[in-house]
């Protein structure tokens, strides 16, 4: 059986989905404002958005689990 994830699991997890979320914004950003790329912009906002949902939903988890394995 695996390990249970502990707090600070959730809380990198988070952090790296956050991260991915912040890359995802500003590459859809940028094709927004090439004519070339304006299409994929839809596709990196959404894939952005899902991140964003991971890092909100990985930090509501750590958020509600104890500090340390004992508490």
């Amino acid at each position: 059986m695996p390990e249970p994830k502990t707090r600070q699991h959730y809380l990198d997890t988070a952090d790296e989905a956050l991260r991915k979320a912040s890359q995802l914004a500003n590459y859809a950003e940028n094709a927004a404002h090439h004519p070339d790329n304006r299409r994929t912009t839809g596709n990196l906002a959404a894939a952005g958005a899902l991140y964003a949902d991971i890092a909100r939903s990985a930090a509501a988890i750590a958020q509600a689990m104890p500090e340390t394995p004992e508490d």
